[in-house]
């Protein structure tokens, strides 16, 4: 999983939008966005228009307005991904987990998950006690200079 911004290159309603429902209501405005991402152009065809993010399913596109819409859907989809209880879950969505938190990392340099700070605290609290263990050993004469 990446994350890159892209330009849009046009914009049009889709088919579907000119013709009402059963009640004589007009659906949501869809639209059909062709962007160019990389360098190279993609077409997503019945993006709805009031929506923040357009999820195209696994293994391909998430469309977002802003990024912080796309960071806070990365984000419930990270949780969802660590919530999982049953095996075939588990399984499933243990894949997904360090791709979402690079994604998340990336997107927002410095922000780190609850976990992450936790295991850095733990490493600075050994480094701590070692050099504390050096300062002793140097004081007491048990350490020589060769």
């Amino acid at each position: 999983m990446k994350w890159f911004t892209g330009s849009i290159e046009r914009i049009t309603p889709s088919i579907n939008n000119q013709y009402p429902n059963a009640f004589g209501q007009f659906q949501g405005l869809n639209l059909d966005i062709v962007a160019s991402i990389n360098g190279e152009q993609k077409e997503f065809k019945g993006v709805h228009s009031n929506d923040f993010i357009a999820d195209f399913g696994e293994d391909s596109f998430i469309l977002a307005d802003n990024k912080e819409s796309l960071y806070n859907y990365i984000k419930s989809l990270l949780k969802t991904s660590e919530d999982a209880t049953s095996e075939e879950l588990i399984n499933k969505h243990r894949k997904w987990i360090p791709q979402y938190r690079d994604v998340l990392a990336d997107m927002v340099p410095g922000a780190t998950s609850s976990s992450e700070v936790k295991e850095l605290r733990q490493q600075v609290g050994s480094l701590q006690e070692q050099l504390a263990e050096a300062l002793a050993l140097l004081k007491s004469g048990n350490i020589s200079n060769k």
